[in-house]
């Protein structure tokens, strides 16, 4: 997802890899030392403006676990991309979310501009 991100930038890509912290265990808590930066990889991070990837955002704990680890670790900014949210209408906080919304989802509806992406013009829904 990173190479793609930066597909069509002069921006080098540096990875690096957080490793779970003593607080791993707690999945769906915020908690400080939930991943750690290896010492391995500290240069890559140290002073530096890191683009975290995330597949799912369920509660954010794991996003901003990952930021104040890397923060930790010296980085100068963090950004979080996350690909996908996660909503379940049996939770009070996600049911206010969902109830407020007037549209059917659309995945090829750009949420910035509203409308059809460029990328995703060629492209029709199916259903199953």
């Amino acid at each position: 997802m990173a190479n793609a991100v930066l597909s069509n930038s002069r921006l080098e890509l540096q990875k690096f890899l957080l490793e779970p912290g003593p607080g791993s265990d707690n999945k769906h808590q915020l908690v400080a030392d939930r991943f750690t930066v290896p010492d391995r990889w500290r240069d890559v991070v140290d002073g530096k403006n890191i683009l975290i990837v995330d597949d799912t955002w369920t509660t954010g704990s794991s996003a901003q676990g990952a930021a104040i680890a890397v923060k930790g670790a010296g980085a100068s900014s963090v950004t979080v991309l996350c690909v996908d949210r996660w909503l379940r209408h049996d939770w009070e906080d996600h049911r206010t979310l969902i109830d407020t919304l007037d549209n059917p989802y659309d995945p090829l509806i750009c949420p910035v501009v509203g409308r059809v992406c460029s990328r995703s013009a060629d492209f029709r829904l199916t259903r199953v």
